[in-house]
């Protein structure tokens, strides 16, 4: 078992001691509220069992082997173990817990752990296939999961103590693009959605994958971040340049939707030069940043919520539906930040995670839900 080193990186220096619990936690308000993580570390997903229960995964370049944070108080502190993967600077991009005790991470290094503990120690799981990077998780219950990457679609029946490839042997996957969200309908039915545009689903519990053609116009090849299923007909699939894919018919048939922000994809930055007679419009080839999506959540099949970022700009967006994705309205607007993990906990909470471009430390968002 490798256990991984409790820390936590303060806002001035990393540090091995944890960071004092504040006087009180912020009161829950309407909007959005952040609560400090005593970290500069950046994260890539959230995960909440109840109430109090929490945790988040990720790293940064100066963090051995990725960081999982956890809290038992609903967020008001945190503690921090490292040096979980065999590479420095790994972050860990996909977390998903069953219970206050167990739970899997997925690590870039395309390495898998699992903890019995809540996350004090993790355990290297055992793992064949060729995979360079894992990005993405998902359990059917307890026992049945995927991972997917970069390489093999892994399967595990145990939980994730053990994973093995789906790939047939012989197969070559160096020419499928990386996926970045998987999900599955049943032990049969599943989906995955990657880089370039890539729209897949299975027949087979993931042996075989069949491309499936997107709504999108000639020459759109945006890569889709995230994945959501509600229920076994409807679903979501999102990513760059604000592209938002629906189903209503388990992906027998998908639609585009909009997300209403008139700066969700990028344009080309027009340069006017002076002239002798006037001037003239010139497109030296610079773009404006698109709305990047990268995580869907939904509560049911009408009220749900996407967050993303505009690269280079600093600020994220959270926006919500209350029609199933026919509209959608922004509901947080946050500075400095490039969010990236999206949870919804029951029908109290939602928070999102992500990473700085900003100075000082880290902090995760939520806020309360409404009925």
């Amino acid at each position: 078992m490798r256990r991984g080193l409790l820390v936590c990186v303060l806002l001035v220096a990393a540090s091995c001691s944890e960071a004092p619990a504040p006087a009180s936690a912020p009161a829950p308000a309407s909007a959005w509220e952040a609560l400090p993580l005593g970290t500069s570390a950046d994260f890539r997903d959230v995960w909440f069992t109840d109430a109090n229960h929490g945790w988040i995964a990720g790293g940064g370049f100066n963090i051995v082997g990725g960081l999982v944070g956890r809290t038992e108080d609903a967020g008001r502190t945190w503690r921090f173990t490292s040096n979980l993967t065999s590479r420095d600077g790994m972050t860990l991009p996909a977390l998903h817990m069953f219970d206050s005790g167990r739970g899997v991470i997925a690590a870039g290094s395309g390495e898998t752990l699992s903890t019995k503990d809540g996350g004090q120690s993790w355990t290297v799981a055992s793992r064949r296939g060729r995979v360079n990077s894992l990005s993405t998780l998902f359990f059917l219950d307890g026992r049945r999961g995927w991972a997917a990457g970069h390489g093999d679609v892994l399967f595990t029946d145990d939980g994730g103590l053990t994973w093995t490839p789906l790939t047939p042997e012989g197969m070559d996957t160096s020419y499928r693009p990386p996926v970045r969200a998987i999900q599955f309908q049943d032990d049969r039915r599943g989906w995955a959605a990657g880089m370039n545009a890539s729209l897949m689903r299975t027949a087979d519990g993931g042996v075989t994958w069949e491309p499936v053609a997107a709504p999108l116009a000639v020459g759109e090849h945006p890569n889709f971040w995230d994945m959501f299923f509600v229920d076994g007909q409807t679903g979501w699939v999102a990513g760059e340049e604000g592209t938002i894919l629906a189903t209503r018919d388990a992906g027998a048939t998908w639609v585009r939707q909009n997300t209403g922000l008139k700066d969700a994809r990028s344009a080309a930055k027009i340069e006017r030069i002076p002239m002798a007679r006037g001037s003239v419009d010139i497109d030296a080839g610079d773009r404006t940043p698109g709305f990047t999506i990268t995580a869907v959540r939904f509560l049911d099949p009408r009220r749900g919520w996407i967050a993303g970022f505009y690269a280079g700009l600093g600020r994220s967006l959270v926006l919500r539906t209350a029609d199933g994705g026919a509209t959608w309205v922004v509901d947080g607007d946050i500075a400095g930040e490039e969010l990236h993990g999206l949870f919804v906990q029951g029908r109290e909470r939602l928070w999102a995670v992500g990473a700085r471009v900003r100075t000082g430390p880290q902090s995760i968002y939520y806020r309360p839900l409404t009925k």
